[in-house]
């Protein structure tokens, strides 16, 4: 399931956008940065949600879409391009550290989004008292 489709895409940036850079960079490049966005959203939420996302939140939407305009805009990424990928990060991050949620998504359950290691040492050899 993608979190934005082509149209999302084309809704907030225009079809000229959507126009120029297929011909730039080729049929589907489009689709191959909303793919790639998609992977980067996941990695950053997988620990706590999961993955993919069902119902997609439409802050997701809008994150896949910033996130898909800026790798595609490459060297020619203007100002507000990059601030709205770096502010998508850092939403990214602040649902990865669990000070943002996502509202509608399933949590992962504690039993499998946390795992425990516990030590298991051989018997104290020496000790100070045994002096």
């Amino acid at each position: 399931m993608a979190y934005a489709a082509l149209a999302d895409f084309e809704q907030r940036y225009g079809g000229d956008e959507v126009v120029q850079r297929e011909s730039m960079l080729g049929a589907g490049a489009l689709n191959r940065a909303l793919s790639d966005a998609d992977a980067e959203i996941n990695s950053y939420v997988s620990g706590r949600y999961v993955v993919p996302l069902s119902p997609v939140p439409t802050t997701i939407t809008r994150i896949a879409c910033a996130i898909a305009r800026y790798h595609v805009l490459g060297d020619a990424a203007t100002e507000t391009a990059r601030r709205a990928y770096e502010d998508a990060r850092a939403f990214l991050r602040d649902v990865q550290a669990g000070r943002a949620q996502l509202d509608g998504a399933d949590q992962v359950s504690a039993a499998t989004g946390a795992a425990t290691v516990d030590y298991v040492t051989d018997e104290r050899l020496f000790s100070r008292s045994a002096r």
